[in-house]
């Protein structure tokens, strides 16, 4: 998790706990185990909200997850996608699970929730924040 490490210290990422019963009981809810690396941040960040090279980026604090993807109805629309945080521009940032427990990073819009309109934006929750970095887009 070096990398990570030294993202969130670049980009003045906050630290705080969350628990991991709180991550067990949102991975029970969306019937899917989300990937290491997002645990890992999950567990010891808070909220996010800033740029990461040129893209804003709005990280939901775990505990919040299931409620904001009930919001908006994520869940029930896109069962094997999870809502994490959005570009502040209209479209959420997710976690999609495929192809027996594989993720991938995605970006979506909120207003027509179809998985035909998901946009991979990385392999890994890791993979999208080294992307950023490098100079990658969302919408590249």
């Amino acid at each position: 998790m070096t990398n990570l490490e030294e993202l969130f210290t670049k980009y003045n990422f906050e630290r705080g706990v969350s628990s991991a019963e709180s991550i067990g009981v949102l991975e029970s809810a969306i019937g899917f185990k989300l990937p290491d690396d997002y645990w890992y941040y999950a567990l010891n960040y808070k909220r996010f909200e800033g740029f990461i090279g040129s893209e804003y980026v709005v990280l939901w604090k775990a505990e919040t997850l299931l409620s904001l993807n009930n919001d908006y109805n994520v869940l029930q629309s896109l069962p094997n996608t999870i809502a994490i945080g959005s570009n502040g521009g209209g479209e959420f940032i997710g976690i999609e699970m495929f192809d027996h427990g594989r993720h991938r990073l995605i970006i979506s819009p909120f207003i027509d929730l179809n998985n035909e309109y998901h946009i991979k934006i990385g392999d890994s929750f890791s993979g999208m924040l080294i992307g950023l970095d490098s100079g990658a887009t969302f919408f590249s």
